[in-house]
């Protein structure tokens, strides 16, 4: 295995502040209802709604910076019963930047569209209007959906890489995989580990349904 080069000493003390530099979320914002589920009459089908979920101070802050906030968003359908059981799973994913020139937002959603607004509010509407989410029971019985919201400027595996790189872990990057070897992994984890040490936010929220009786 391919020795680890040296790493400068000003990247092993930001990566030590990595470690333990604890994960912004909700606390201390005002956001209200970031997701809700709301189930649709007699189909038993599910709306899924987003709010402002772009407004705080730190994903204002990452998008003007330039960097984009990723949104994932996973709704399940449950079967409400003695023991529960999941029926169904849907995962819808978008990106939000700003461009710089033109001071747009440009929004491109899982489905290949991309669209721009010059509010976050514009921005809002957009995201929800795209969130369609295929769910609804096949058979008769009592059912309830769950939700999960996850906006962030850079994913959990992301993260995940940069540590395993840090323990020797190199895996594709040292097996001349995709990535580009040992120097594209130090850019890439450089890049996010500064990223990471600025403070930018990864929000998570989780969202239920009310439960309903589906007659099949």
């Amino acid at each position: 295995m391919p020795s680890v080069p040296p790493i400068p000493g000003l990247f092993a003390a930001a990566f030590a502040l990595l470690l333990t530099w604890p994960v912004q979320g909700v606390a201390g914002l005002a956001l209200q209802d970031p997701l809700v589920l709301e189930v649709e009459g007699g189909s038993g089908g599910v709306e899924a709604r987003l709010g402002p979920i772009l407004e705080s101070p730190g994903l204002q802050n990452s998008l003007e910076r330039g960097l984009p906030v990723r949104i994932r968003v996973v709704t399940e359908l449950w079967r409400d019963r003695f023991i529960d059981a999941q029926e169904g799973r849907f995962e819808w994913r978008a990106s939000v930047r700003l461009d710089p020139l033109e001071r747009t937002y440009v929004v491109e959603t899982g489905a290949g569209a991309t669209l721009s607004a010059t509010t976050l509010p514009e921005v809002a509407r957009i995201l929800s209007d795209r969130l369609q989410v295929p769910l609804q029971p096949q058979r008769s019985g009592r059912y309830y959906y769950l939700g999960r919201l996850e906006v962030e400027t850079l994913s959990l595996s992301d993260l995940d890489e940069l540590r395993r790189w840090m323990r020797g872990e190199m895996g594709p990057a040292v097996e001349g995989q995709e990535g580009g070897g040992v120097g594209s992994a130090l850019g890439r984890g450089f890049q996010r580990l500064l990223v990471r040490v600025l403070g930018l936010p990864a929000e998570r929220y989780q969202a239920r349904s009310r439960s309903f009786d589906f007659p099949g």
